[in-house]
């Protein structure tokens, strides 16, 4: 090869491998997080963003029904505190989604809040060997504990004031009861299938990164979230690590 035949072949390569360095990674390069808004929800908290950046990870939210086109490419399904009657359509959807190997996290709250037989939750649940019951006994700011295990590093101290129980899964997380000690299960988790992965919280107040240090448990006006300072500091902590499992 002549001199002037090596130096064209050089700067050619240089020329493909800078055009290489300067192409942004697309969007299908990274862990996709889906947040179902298609059934009352309110839009997702910033907070969101900020924690699928750490796990490099992105959120889009949609707001039409659930579809397998829709979820393609996703790798998890937020599906938060929903209002209004999942289709059984959409709950076989999301069964197969998760069969397939997906991820779901349902996180969901009292009656008043989310009606039970309305939104038809426990179907698209029920296929894992998991349900919500009615509401648990209302205890104003108790709070929750979340045991360290499988999702979580640590033990992790979250709010909880109004919500239900979780029936099947492994349980990981419990209502606190008037004396401060676990109650009822208020999170469990479960596998499918080889890779298939399932949280279910009877309470929502964690993803909505409520609970502060200053909190004090039983304390505040019930019912009333302006004039009630929560107990349980490690919501964001908490919801990091839910997303962290559900993706990896």
């Amino acid at each position: 090869m002549s001199i002037g035949a090596i130096t064209l072949f050089v700067a050619l390569a240089l020329t493909v491998q800078a055009a290489s360095l300067a192409k942004p990674a697309t969007s299908g390069s990274a862990i996709r997080i889906c947040a179902d808004e298609a059934h009352g929800q309110a839009p997702l908290l910033t907070q969101y963003t900020t924690i699928a950046t750490k796990l490099g990870a992105e959120v889009s939210s949609f707001n039409t029904p659930i579809t397998p086109e829709g979820l393609k490419g996703c790798r998890a399904l937020l599906l938060r505190v929903p209002v209004q009657e999942i289709k059984a359509d959409e709950s076989a959807t999301i069964v197969d989604f998760v069969r397939k190997g997906g991820s779901l996290l349902l996180a969901f709250d009292e009656e008043r809040r989310a009606p039970l037989a309305t939104t038809r939750v426990n179907d698209v649940i029920a296929p894992f060997g998991m349900r919500l019951t009615d509401d648990t006994d209302y205890l104003h700011n108790t709070g929750a504990i979340v045991r360290k295990g499988t999702i979580n590093a640590a033990d992790r101290e979250v709010p909880f004031s109004g919500g239900r129980a979780v029936e099947g899964g492994t349980p990981f997380g419990w209502q606190l009861n008037e004396d401060g000690k676990p109650g009822q299960v208020f999170a469990a988790w479960a596998i499918v299938g080889q890779a298939g992965k399932v949280i279910v919280l009877g309470d929502a107040m964690a993803t909505l990164f409520l609970g502060t240090p200053d909190g004090a448990r039983l304390t505040g006006v019930p019912r009333d979230p302006t004039r009630t300072t929560f107990w349980g500091k490690d919501s964001a902590i908490f919801v990091e690590e839910l997303l962290t499992w559900l993706t990896k």
